[in-house]
Protein backbone atom coordinates (compact mmCIF):
# COMPACT_ATOMS: atom_id res chain seq x y z
CA UNK A 1 0.00 0.00 0.00
CA UNK A 2 3.03 2.57 1.09
CA UNK A 3 4.72 1.15 -2.48
CA UNK A 4 1.28 2.34 -4.56
CA UNK A 5 0.97 5.41 -2.21
CA UNK A 6 4.44 6.65 -2.91
CA UNK A 7 4.47 5.93 -6.80
CA UNK A 8 0.76 7.92 -6.99
CA UNK A 9 2.64 11.15 -5.57
CA UNK A 10 5.61 10.55 -7.84
CA UNK A 11 3.25 10.20 -10.76
CA UNK A 12 1.25 13.49 -9.72
CA UNK A 13 4.47 15.54 -8.92
CA UNK A 14 5.54 14.52 -12.75
CA UNK A 15 2.32 15.42 -14.02
CA UNK A 16 2.59 19.14 -12.15
CA UNK A 17 6.71 19.46 -13.55
CA UNK A 18 5.24 18.64 -16.64
CA UNK A 19 2.54 21.32 -16.69
CA UNK A 20 4.97 24.18 -15.33
CA UNK A 21 7.47 23.18 -17.66
CA UNK A 22 4.28 24.13 -20.61
CA UNK A 23 3.33 26.62 -19.29
CA UNK A 24 7.48 28.10 -19.13
CA UNK A 25 7.72 27.08 -22.67
CA UNK A 26 4.53 28.66 -23.89
CA UNK A 27 5.90 31.73 -21.80
CA UNK A 28 9.11 31.38 -23.66
CA UNK A 29 7.26 30.59 -27.19
CA UNK A 30 4.94 33.27 -27.04
CA UNK A 31 8.23 36.07 -26.19
CA UNK A 32 10.32 35.09 -29.03
CA UNK A 33 7.25 36.02 -31.27
CA UNK A 34 6.96 39.30 -29.66
CA UNK A 35 10.52 39.69 -29.96
CA UNK A 36 10.44 38.66 -34.13
CA UNK A 37 7.57 40.79 -34.51
CA UNK A 38 8.47 43.74 -33.04
CA UNK A 39 8.83 46.98 -35.21
CA UNK A 40 8.98 49.39 -32.54
CA UNK A 41 12.79 51.44 -33.28
CA UNK A 42 15.21 50.56 -30.86
CA UNK A 43 18.66 51.97 -30.49
CA UNK A 44 21.55 49.47 -29.47
CA UNK A 45 24.71 50.96 -28.32
CA UNK A 46 27.96 49.38 -29.01
CA UNK A 47 31.02 50.70 -26.87
CA UNK A 48 34.52 50.89 -28.31
CA UNK A 49 37.42 49.40 -26.66
CA UNK A 50 40.06 51.99 -27.08
CA UNK A 51 37.73 55.61 -26.31
CA UNK A 52 34.86 56.80 -25.16
CA UNK A 53 32.97 56.63 -28.63
CA UNK A 54 29.73 54.30 -28.90
CA UNK A 55 28.35 53.13 -31.96
CA UNK A 56 24.50 53.32 -32.55
CA UNK A 57 22.32 51.18 -34.33
CA UNK A 58 18.44 52.20 -34.65
CA UNK A 59 15.89 49.61 -36.36
CA UNK A 60 13.28 47.83 -35.64
CA UNK A 61 14.02 45.90 -32.45
CA UNK A 62 12.82 42.64 -34.82
CA UNK A 63 15.59 42.77 -36.81
CA UNK A 64 18.27 43.11 -34.56
CA UNK A 65 16.48 39.10 -33.71
CA UNK A 66 17.73 37.10 -30.92
CA UNK A 67 20.79 39.16 -30.38
CA UNK A 68 19.92 41.59 -27.47
CA UNK A 69 20.53 40.18 -24.42
CA UNK A 70 20.56 43.17 -21.97
CA UNK A 71 17.42 45.17 -20.89
CA UNK A 72 16.17 47.98 -23.31
CA UNK A 73 15.34 50.78 -21.10
CA UNK A 74 13.73 53.60 -22.74
CA UNK A 75 14.42 52.27 -26.41
CA UNK A 76 18.11 52.20 -25.62
CA UNK A 77 19.86 49.01 -24.64
CA UNK A 78 24.16 48.96 -24.46
CA UNK A 79 25.97 45.45 -24.99
CA UNK A 80 29.39 44.35 -26.13
CA UNK A 81 28.34 43.16 -29.40
CA UNK A 82 25.02 42.92 -31.37
CA UNK A 83 24.00 41.64 -35.16
CA UNK A 84 20.83 42.87 -37.84
CA UNK A 85 19.27 39.38 -39.15
CA UNK A 86 18.29 39.59 -43.19
CA UNK A 87 16.95 37.15 -45.28
CA UNK A 88 20.04 34.75 -46.50
CA UNK A 89 20.02 36.03 -50.15
CA UNK A 90 20.31 39.55 -48.45
CA UNK A 91 24.47 40.39 -48.33
CA UNK A 92 25.40 38.19 -51.49
CA UNK A 93 24.87 40.82 -53.85
CA UNK A 94 23.71 43.18 -51.98
CA UNK A 95 20.73 43.88 -51.50
CA UNK A 96 19.81 41.11 -53.30
CA UNK A 97 16.46 41.01 -50.99
CA UNK A 98 15.39 44.33 -51.34
CA UNK A 99 12.38 44.06 -49.46
CA UNK A 100 14.51 42.10 -46.81
CA UNK A 101 16.16 45.29 -45.22
CA UNK A 102 12.55 46.84 -44.57
CA UNK A 103 10.86 44.04 -42.98
CA UNK A 104 11.21 41.77 -40.07
CA UNK A 105 13.01 38.79 -41.30
CA UNK A 106 11.49 35.26 -40.97
CA UNK A 107 12.87 32.82 -38.65
CA UNK A 108 11.20 30.03 -40.34
CA UNK A 109 13.77 30.34 -43.50
CA UNK A 110 17.30 30.73 -43.71
CA UNK A 111 18.67 34.34 -42.68
CA UNK A 112 22.18 35.68 -42.12
CA UNK A 113 23.61 38.48 -40.08
CA UNK A 114 25.72 41.66 -40.31
CA UNK A 115 27.16 41.00 -36.65
CA UNK A 116 29.25 44.12 -34.95
CA UNK A 117 31.39 44.30 -32.01
CA UNK A 118 34.80 47.11 -31.24
CA UNK A 119 37.94 46.76 -32.63
CA UNK A 120 40.75 45.41 -30.34
CA UNK A 121 44.11 46.66 -30.77
CA UNK A 122 47.51 44.61 -30.46
CA UNK A 123 48.40 44.09 -27.07
CA UNK A 124 51.71 45.00 -27.48
CA UNK A 125 50.36 48.51 -29.40
CA UNK A 126 49.17 51.69 -28.01
CA UNK A 127 46.28 52.28 -30.63
CA UNK A 128 44.25 50.28 -33.31
CA UNK A 129 46.79 50.09 -36.20
CA UNK A 130 45.33 50.01 -39.67
CA UNK A 131 46.32 48.42 -43.16
CA UNK A 132 46.08 45.13 -42.89
CA UNK A 133 44.17 45.24 -39.62
CA UNK A 134 43.47 41.97 -38.58
CA UNK A 135 47.32 41.11 -38.95
CA UNK A 136 49.07 43.51 -36.87
CA UNK A 137 47.09 42.44 -34.03
CA UNK A 138 46.92 38.80 -34.96
CA UNK A 139 49.85 37.53 -36.83
CA UNK A 140 50.65 35.02 -35.37
CA UNK A 141 47.40 33.25 -36.57
CA UNK A 142 48.59 33.18 -40.09
CA UNK A 143 51.38 32.34 -42.57
CA UNK A 144 51.77 33.18 -45.94
CA UNK A 145 50.85 31.63 -48.26
CA UNK A 146 52.18 33.69 -51.94
CA UNK A 147 53.22 37.06 -52.89
CA UNK A 148 52.14 38.54 -56.29
CA UNK A 149 51.16 42.08 -57.88
CA UNK A 150 52.24 43.41 -54.30
CA UNK A 151 49.23 41.45 -52.96
CA UNK A 152 49.10 38.36 -50.25
CA UNK A 153 47.69 35.43 -49.10
CA UNK A 154 47.84 34.32 -46.11
CA UNK A 155 46.72 30.75 -44.58
CA UNK A 156 44.49 30.89 -41.26
CA UNK A 157 46.11 28.68 -38.70
CA UNK A 158 46.99 25.02 -39.91
CA UNK A 159 43.87 24.89 -41.71
CA UNK A 160 43.38 25.07 -45.26
CA UNK A 161 41.42 28.19 -45.08
CA UNK A 162 42.56 31.61 -46.76
CA UNK A 163 42.59 34.94 -46.36
CA UNK A 164 43.28 38.54 -48.18
CA UNK A 165 43.68 41.49 -46.74
CA UNK A 166 42.69 44.51 -48.58
CA UNK A 167 43.71 48.19 -47.30
CA UNK A 168 41.15 51.14 -47.10
CA UNK A 169 41.80 53.20 -50.49
CA UNK A 170 40.15 55.40 -53.06
CA UNK A 171 37.78 52.35 -54.07
CA UNK A 172 37.73 50.60 -50.60
CA UNK A 173 36.01 52.33 -47.27
CA UNK A 174 37.55 50.88 -45.18
CA UNK A 175 39.76 48.16 -44.38
CA UNK A 176 38.86 44.63 -45.55
CA UNK A 177 39.53 40.96 -45.19
CA UNK A 178 38.18 37.78 -47.42
CA UNK A 179 38.63 34.65 -45.29
CA UNK A 180 37.87 31.72 -48.27
CA UNK A 181 38.12 27.68 -48.24
CA UNK A 182 39.49 27.34 -51.65
CA UNK A 183 37.17 24.87 -53.98
CA UNK A 184 38.33 21.46 -54.50
CA UNK A 185 37.66 19.50 -57.33
CA UNK A 186 38.15 16.61 -55.64
CA UNK A 187 35.44 17.37 -53.07
CA UNK A 188 33.40 19.51 -55.07
CA UNK A 189 30.24 19.09 -52.49
CA UNK A 190 32.00 20.53 -49.59
CA UNK A 191 29.65 23.51 -48.89
CA UNK A 192 32.41 25.66 -47.22
CA UNK A 193 34.22 27.30 -50.46
CA UNK A 194 30.57 28.74 -51.39
CA UNK A 195 30.41 30.58 -47.74
CA UNK A 196 32.88 33.59 -47.56
CA UNK A 197 33.54 35.02 -44.58
CA UNK A 198 33.76 39.18 -44.75
CA UNK A 199 35.59 41.00 -41.79
CA UNK A 200 35.20 45.02 -42.26
CA UNK A 201 36.49 47.60 -39.99
CA UNK A 202 33.62 50.37 -39.29
CA UNK A 203 34.01 54.07 -38.31
CA UNK A 204 37.87 53.06 -37.50
CA UNK A 205 36.77 51.42 -33.83
CA UNK A 206 34.58 49.07 -34.56
CA UNK A 207 33.64 45.99 -36.99
CA UNK A 208 31.16 44.30 -39.14
CA UNK A 209 31.08 40.57 -39.98
CA UNK A 210 28.94 38.69 -41.96
CA UNK A 211 29.11 35.72 -44.89
CA UNK A 212 28.69 35.95 -48.78
CA UNK A 213 27.29 33.16 -50.36
CA UNK A 214 27.81 31.29 -53.75
CA UNK A 215 25.08 31.25 -55.71
CA UNK A 216 24.84 27.65 -54.87
CA UNK A 217 22.65 28.56 -52.10
CA UNK A 218 20.73 31.39 -53.70
CA UNK A 219 17.66 30.20 -55.67
CA UNK A 220 14.94 31.57 -57.66
CA UNK A 221 14.66 35.52 -58.77
CA UNK A 222 17.80 35.71 -56.09
CA UNK A 223 19.88 33.13 -57.92
CA UNK A 224 22.43 35.91 -60.19
CA UNK A 225 23.02 34.40 -63.91
CA UNK A 226 25.73 33.33 -65.46
CA UNK A 227 26.32 36.15 -67.21
CA UNK A 228 26.22 38.79 -64.19
CA UNK A 229 29.59 37.36 -63.53
CA UNK A 230 28.75 37.40 -59.55
CA UNK A 231 31.64 38.01 -57.92
CA UNK A 232 31.26 35.10 -55.06
CA UNK A 233 31.05 32.16 -58.02
CA UNK A 234 33.98 33.94 -60.15
CA UNK A 235 36.05 33.12 -56.71
CA UNK A 236 34.52 29.49 -57.26
CA UNK A 237 35.70 29.54 -60.74
CA UNK A 238 39.53 30.49 -60.61
CA UNK A 239 40.44 27.64 -57.99
CA UNK A 240 38.44 25.21 -59.99
CA UNK A 241 41.17 26.32 -62.80
CA UNK A 242 44.16 26.14 -60.20
CA UNK A 243 44.61 29.76 -60.50
CA UNK A 244 44.95 32.66 -57.37
CA UNK A 245 42.68 35.16 -56.61
CA UNK A 246 45.54 37.57 -56.45
CA UNK A 247 45.57 37.32 -60.50
CA UNK A 248 41.99 38.61 -60.30
CA UNK A 249 41.52 41.84 -59.27
CA UNK A 250 37.88 42.50 -60.24
CA UNK A 251 36.94 39.19 -58.07
CA UNK A 252 38.66 41.48 -55.31
CA UNK A 253 36.50 44.69 -56.64
CA UNK A 254 32.98 42.66 -56.56
CA UNK A 255 33.67 41.88 -52.68
CA UNK A 256 35.22 45.60 -52.16
CA UNK A 257 32.12 47.10 -53.66
CA UNK A 258 29.37 45.03 -52.38
CA UNK A 259 31.06 45.51 -48.93
CA UNK A 260 30.52 49.57 -49.86
CA UNK A 261 27.35 49.21 -50.26
CA UNK A 262 26.98 47.02 -47.10
CA UNK A 263 28.95 50.09 -45.15
CA UNK A 264 26.38 52.46 -46.84
CA UNK A 265 23.40 51.17 -45.25
CA UNK A 266 24.93 51.10 -42.28
CA UNK A 267 25.75 54.43 -42.15
CA UNK A 268 22.19 55.02 -43.00
CA UNK A 269 20.82 53.82 -39.84
CA UNK A 270 23.74 54.39 -37.37
CA UNK A 271 25.96 56.58 -35.82
CA UNK A 272 29.13 57.20 -33.71
CA UNK A 273 28.82 59.12 -30.28
CA UNK A 274 31.13 60.29 -27.74
CA UNK A 275 30.35 59.61 -24.18
CA UNK A 276 31.30 62.53 -21.77
CA UNK A 277 31.30 60.56 -18.94
CA UNK A 278 34.41 58.48 -20.51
Amino acid sequence: MKILLLLLILSLSGCLNSNNDSEQDKIKNLEEQRIITDTTEITVRIPSKVSGKKLEIALPRCMFGFSIKNKIIDGIVEQKAAAIIFALPTLSGFPNDEEAIHRCPDFSKPVVGLSFAPLYRNIKAEKLEYGNHWFKRENYRFRLKEKKNNQELYYIGISGKQTMFVNKSETNQQDLRIDFWPFDVKDEYNAFPHQIDIYSVLDEEFSVTYTVYSSRFLHGKYKPPVSQNYFADGLIQIYKHNESLLDHPEIQLGFIQNNNRILDYIHQHSKVVTDQNH
